[in-house]
């Protein structure tokens, strides 16, 4: 068997449906094998390679499956390099191929056209990298980088293949095969033990949860566990699709977190955090009151998160996979928190509304009408903070992908492609109209493939959040990100025409007609004009406490809610 069929073969194994990539002559016999086997597994052709690498962390985001993405050598692995970075940063399972003609061996900047060490390039930003010259070593590397990518914290690896390894012929059966080991956890036992004794001491207990959860793929283990222990669920802003429609989601916290959210962390006494950073600083004034009162049950799969020091944290290694169905399992009866809930419920009832206006509510209408199983992707800048606080004011329950925390402009276009081959139905991007243009090639292939992909610009005209640091900062002077400093937009209907895609337009002043949005079977493109004075509200300013955002609230509304 060939080499490159025998890479294939273990893809189709492992249940990958879809490779993303751009050919070049290192990676064609790869290529070829793939094109054989479209029948299991389909090549995509992107039109650069970062695009290729967000496609394949869009695929593989959706279901926390593996997403594939291959390039060629030289510029072609630095152009993935992004991609590579904001898998790694967001714990996205994805296999990064590449190909090499020859090692240089002599002390020159470089012999070959294109070939240099992209090992020593990518090593520092996945799990596991490596350069494959021999033919002995294939399905050893293979399987090792597979368990590495989904071992503890998911992320991704890079494999990068000698032309002629890729080319030779191998005896399948003579392969030596990876032993994989057994990682050691916590004890359950010795987990809910700790819960309960901390449950027992607390009056206002609330479980915070970030994507390890989905990472985990126990959300509905998670459902079960809140409806069992019946206390306050808070999440991070990109765990706010996890569990979205629980009666004890009380939404999302952070510095443009949900007012209420935040209120109600202020007001705890016991965290326990499943598969979250706990990203914040103990010592600043938005949390030390939080950290001084509240006792911290920290459980993550990744050891490396207990040197963020949280003053007084028990920290326990587990794997949420695991360790959620023995939560399950175990009864909770014996404590009540009704009083605790219904000041959650206040907070909420007072709260919900606040903050909520244009570009939020047309935002929302546009969520209201789509069905369960559409994927929306999500840009970065202020687009996605409307996008967030639009998703939880309408109530809608779909998975929602952004780029976490490595925050990359230009994903959500590409992270489109990926998401649609996940589930095969039609997927809402949200843009803004910078990060729009930064992978726009790729209405190339949603127009050449006919991709039912309806992409909202959210256009403010502006480098918007940018734009909002320096009139802080600059006192209104401005520097490449208003039309009036160097920056400026397309004419995105022109746009939308020659690449064939249908266009909409729509004004502040406009009734959108909903029933246009989805009707198209191929790609669509809306625009929605925005002032580029609208600001990302509310948010936490630096010195006040994590409750107090701005705008502010009335004073006497303020200290009501302060003291529940």
């Amino acid at each position: 068997m060939k080499v490159s069929d025998y890479i294939v073969k273990f893809f189709i194994e492992k249940g990958a449906t879809d490779v993303f990539g751009l050919p070049g002559g290192v990676v064609l016999d790869l290529l070829y094998s793939l094109h054989i086997q479209h029948d299991k597994i389909t090549p995509h052709l992107n039109y650069h390679e970062q695009a290729a690498a967000f496609a394949a962390c869009g695929y593989a985001q959706v279901f926390c499956n593996l997403g594939i993405a291959y390039s060629t050598k030289g510029p072609g692995v630095t152009n993935m390099v992004t991609g590579i970075t904001d898998a790694f940063c967001d714990s996205i399972p994805v296999f990064f191929i590449s190909a090499h003609s020859k090692i240089s061996v002599l002390n020159l900047r470089f012999e070959e056209n294109q070939e240099y060490d992209t090992i020593q390039m990518v090593q520092g930003i996945t799990k596991y990298a490596s350069r494959i010259t021999d033919t002995k070593d294939i399905r050893w590397q293979l399987e090792f980088a597979y368990e590495k990518a989904f071992e503890g914290r998911p992320g991704p690896v890079f494999l990068d293949f000698a032309v002629h390894v890729l080319q030779a012929d191998i005896e399948p059966d003579e392969l030596k095969p990876y032993q994989c080991t057994k990682t050691h956890f916590d004890s359950s036992d010795s987990i809910i033990g700790a819960i309960k004794s901390a449950l027992s001491k607390a009056k206002r207990p609330v479980l915070l949860i970030g994507d390890g959860i989905r990472q985990a793929k126990v959300q509905q283990t998670l459902h079960e566990f809140a409806n069992s222990i019946k206390i306050p669920v808070l999440s991070s802003r990109f765990a706010q699709d996890s569990i979205p429609d629980s009666k004890y989601y009380y939404g999302y916290i952070g510095s443009h977190g949900m007012r209420y959210s935040n209120f109600i962390l202020s007001k705890c006494d016991l965290l326990i955090s499943l598969g979250n950073r706990l990203a914040y600083n103990p010592n600043s004034k938005s949390f030390e009151q939080f950290t001084r009162q509240a006792k911290i049950i920290r459980i993550d799969v990744d050891t490396n998160e207990f040197e963020r020091y949280l003053p007084g944290a028990v920290n326990f290694h587990a794997d949420l996979q695991f360790i959620m169905p023995e939560l399950v399992k175990e009864s909770w009866i014996e404590n009540s928190f009704i009083t605790w809930v219904d000041v959650c419920n206040k907070l909420h009832s007072a709260l919900k509304n606040y903050d909520i206006s244009y570009p939020i509510t047309i935002i929302s209408e546009i969520l209201k009408t789509i069905k369960k199983e559409m994927v929306i992707t999500s840009d970065v800048g202020n687009n996605e903070f409307w996008l967030a606080l639009a998703y939880t004011f309408s109530g809608i329950t779909n998975r929602i992908l952004y780029s976490k925390s490595f925050g990359a402009l230009g994903c959500s276009l590409a992270k489109a492609i990926g998401a649609y081959y996940a589930t095969h139905e039609r997927v809402l991007c949200f843009t803004g109209d910078q990060g729009f243009q930064m992978n726009i090639q790729e209405l190339q292939f949603i127009a050449h493939e006919r991709l039912p992909v309806t992409v909202v610009i959210l256009n403010n005209t502006s480098s918007g959040m940018i734009r909002i640091g320096q009139k802080q900062r600059f006192d209104g002077h401005f520097v490449h990100t208003t039309l009036n400093s160097g920056y400026s937009v397309p004419n995105f209907n022109a746009i939308a025409n020659s690449y064939g895609i249908s266009y909409h337009f729509f004004t502040k002043n406009d009734t959108i007609p909903i029933d246009i949005l989805f009707t198209s079977d191929g790609p669509q493109i809306i625009e929605i004009l925005i002032d580029e004075d609208i600001d990302v509200l509310p948010k936490l300013p630096k010195n006040h406490s994590c409750q107090n955002f701005i705008p502010e609230l009335e004073k006497g509304l303020y200290e009501q809610l302060d003291k529940m």
